[in-house]
Order: structure tokens, then C-alpha cells, then sequence
């Protein structure tokens, strides 16, 4: 009976064991690492490559709606990453602040500025803890950076008449090659970008399905 005991709170220990391992593998397979407070030495030991790991050219979605935003614009950019978004901006004659986790992005983005001769005001903070003032910009952009607590404190960031431009993969993305493990807490559910942004006017918005990769495209203006 003892042994039989043992063997029960081993095959009990295991299993609980597994599914939590399981839990902590998923959000491995994305970032990386298993906490949060981790996620800036995965970020800076990805970004410590010495080649652009995005590029230096911009996001292709705001290369082709980049005019929807005023000119001389306050522009912010959610997790900049190394620059490539926010250096366009700022040729295009925007001021803007790039706010990212990793100060090796960071100081990368720096780089490409004075590499493109512009400025661009930067920042090494979690945007979940960065203090925004309430209608500090006049744009807000974000690229493949899901965080969904952070949607509200958007709308507030941005002043009334302003442009949110946000891209990001849906969770079709997993059926791409490299992507099946990808979490999808960090992927966008099919049409989910809309309701994310209720009550704001949609200028653009698309969700292709025969291109090579997934993607969820908005373009909205918040009410004046």
C-alpha cells in the first residue's frame, strides 16, 4: 500500500510539474525568458546583434499611410525597437519620442538618427509603467507590440483629433512557418483590432488573408 501510495504522489507531482511547465514554455517560445522582469535582458541580448534585426527601413503599412498624420506632429512610438519607425517620422518632419525596454534598441535608435541626420527624443522604460500625461500627442504609433491593458491609457495619451496607427499579426501567424509556437497573448484574435478601439473613427482598416504573413492594419482618429 505504501508503495502504491508513492507511486500516486509521484504520477501527481509529475503531472502538475508538466502543466505548469507547459504554461511557462508558451510564454518561452515568445519571448525568451520566464518573467517579465527578464524581458529587457532578452531584448537586449536580441537587439545586441550589430545589424538592424527589422532593418532600418519602416514598417511597409506606414510607409503608404504616413500622411494621415498632420504635419509637425508630436509623434509617439511604442516600443520603438531600433529607430526604423520613428527615424522615418522624423525625416518626414515629426517630433518624435520612441519609448522601448532595451537600451540596446535604444541606443541603436540613436544611431540610425544621426546616421539619417534627424533627433528623436528617447526613452528606456516599460510603456506599462512610463507616466504619459493625458493628450501628450498628436500620433501614436505601434507595431507588432500587443499589450492590451495599455489600449485605454492610448486613448487618453492622445489628444482629441489625433491618429493611432497600430499593426500587429493575428493568430492565423501560427500557421507560418517558425510561428506555431507563438503565443497568442501576443497575437490579435481576427477582427479583433476594431473592437479594441470602439467609440474612435476608423479611416483604414485591413486584414489581408492571401499574403505570407497575418496581419491586422488600423488607422483611427479619436473624437475632437
Amino acid at each position: 500500500m505504501k508503495v502504491i501510495s508513492l507511486i500516486s504522489i509521484l504520477i501527481f507531482s509529475f503531472q502538475s510539474l508538466a502543466r505548469n511547465s507547459g504554461s511557462s514554455n508558451r510564454y518561452q517560445l515568445l519571448s525568451g525568458v520566464k518573467k517579465s522582469r527578464d524581458l529587457k535582458t532578452y531584448w537586449d541580448k536580441k537587439y545586441r546583434n550589430p545589424r538592424y534585426v527589422y532593418g532600418k527601413a519602416p514598417a511597409k503599412f506606414l510607409a503608404n499611410n504616413f500622411h494621415y498624420i498632420s504635419p509637425g506632429s508630436t509623434v509617439l512610438d511604442m516600443g520603438m525597437g531600433e529607430g526604423r519607425n520613428a527615424v522615418f517620422l522624423a525625416l518626414k518632419g515629426h517630433n518624435v519620442t520612441g519609448i522601448d525596454i532595451s537600451s540596446v534598441a535604444v541606443k541603436k535608435s540613436r544611431k540610425l538618427a544621426r546616421e539619417f541626420g534627424v533627433r528623436i527624443k528617447t526613452v528606456v522604460a516599460s510603456l506599462s509603467k512610463y507616466k504619459i500625461s493625458p493628450g501628450s500627442f498628436d500620433a501614436i504609433i505601434c507595431f507588432y507590440y500587443v499589450d492590451r491593458a495599455l489600449i485605454e491609457k492610448m486613448k487618453t495619451w492622445l489628444k482629441p483629433g489625433g491618429i493611432i496607427i497600430f499593426e500587429a499579426y493575428t493568430d492565423l501567424q501560427r500557421n507560418v512557418r517558425n510561428f506555431e509556437n507563438y503565443s497568442k497573448k501576443f497575437l490579435l484574435r481576427q477582427g479583433e483590432l476594431l473592437n479594441l478601439f470602439k467609440g474612435m473613427k476608423i479611416l483604414k482598416y485591413q486584414e489581408p488573408l492571401h499574403l505570407n504573413e497575418f496581419t491586422s492594419s488600423l488607422i483611427i482618429q479619436k473624437p475632437e
